[in-house]
């Protein structure tokens, strides 16, 4: 009889183990590495996915096409990223090519950001760069046209210079190192490692445009719809990433879990890590969803994007159901 009790005992053990290992749920998400994904990164490091019963994997995108197209095609569950990116893939003007429908959506907000046009040392002005090549993610999605405003604002046209797609931030400043690029744009903390090392910082191009919708975290809508516990909970748990963020005791962790995410010093990601809460690329507080900055995305897409399209209205973009059940608990 002892035996038998001591094997339910056991059995049930396993079960009760096996049920807690299946009620965790790995997610695939692919961002790009920098100061945007913080509240990413302190979520993994601080526990809050786990605490919503979520594994998630984080991979770094080596550019915006890569990143869709993998989102797109259901190789990851979801991105964060530019909202431009989602507007141009969703109206059919993305860069990179994909096959079948596509319906995207914006989850939860993030932040604007701030981009630094960084040149070689030896170009002291905008106007210097008539003639030269620029290093950008994308030609047609991300912030090229936010460069475009900035350059027109300063007197270049664009047959005035080149724009060349060579990848995410790391690879816009690695192209800047190797002398293959004139310019290009830089954002925390891959731009303090640029002034650091000497290149001409010649001025932020977000303030060109206004209020500006930049990071933001996407999903195929009908992943999640089908998934929506999990998408809750991630929201949820990045929510709580801002919070603990926002409190002025865990910054010097936070810039730790920076530098070590994107194989920095703490010096190079402490003002990235101050940006996340205050200034223009400061987070929205609880990961609110900036509606006014996304009417400024689409404005400037129907501008420059080629062919001309109607955008908007911003709600097609966005479903806020799932954040808002994250913060009502």
């Amino acid at each position: 009889m002892r035996k038998i009790i001591l094997t339910a005992i056991l059995g049930a053990s396993l079960a009760t183990g096996a049920s807690a290992v299946a009620q965790t749920r790995r997610l695939e998400v692919i961002v790009f590495a920098g100061a945007s994904a913080l509240p990413i990164y302190i979520a993994q490091e601080k526990g809050f996915f786990a605490k919503e019963g979520l594994s998630v994997n984080v991979t770094a995108t080596p550019s915006s096409g890569f990143q869709m197209t993998s989102l797109i095609n259901g190789k990851f569950d979801i991105a964060g990223t530019a909202a431009d990116n989602l507007v141009a893939y969703q109206e059919g003007q993305g860069t990179a090519a994909v096959e079948g429908p596509v319906d995207l959506v914006i989850v939860s907000g993030g932040s604007s950001t701030e981009l630094a046009l960084m040149a070689q040392p030896s170009i002291k002005s905008i106007g210097a760069l008539k003639g030269t090549q620029f290093a950008l993610d994308s030609l047609s999605t991300g912030y090229a046209f936010v460069l475009r405003k900035m350059l027109e604002k300063n007197g270049l046209q664009p047959t005035d210079y080149e724009f060349v797609a060579v990848g995410g931030t790391r690879e816009r400043l690695e192209s800047l190192k190797d002398g293959k690029m004139s310019a290009a744009l830089v954002s925390e903390p891959f731009t303090t490692q640029a002034k650091n090392a000497g290149y001409t910082f010649l001025g932020e191009a977000v303030s060109s445009v206004g209020p500006y919708l930049a990071s933001v975290q996407i999903a195929n809508r009908a992943w999640a719809k089908q998934n929506e516990a999990a998408m809750v909970g991630y929201i949820r748990a990045l929510v709580n990433a801002v919070d603990w963020l926002y409190d002025a005791g865990n910054t010097d962790e936070a810039v730790r879990i920076l530098a070590a995410k994107t194989n920095t010093s703490d010096a190079v990601a402490r003002p990235s890590t101050l940006g996340a809460t205050r200034g223009q690329a400061a987070l929205a507080p609880r990961g609110a969803l900036d509606v006014a900055g996304l009417s400024t995305v689409l404005a400037v897409r129907e501008q420059f994007a080629e062919p001309k399209k109607k955008m908007g209205p911003p709600e097609k973009y966005y479903d806020l159901s799932y954040y808002n059940k994250a913060i009502a608990k």
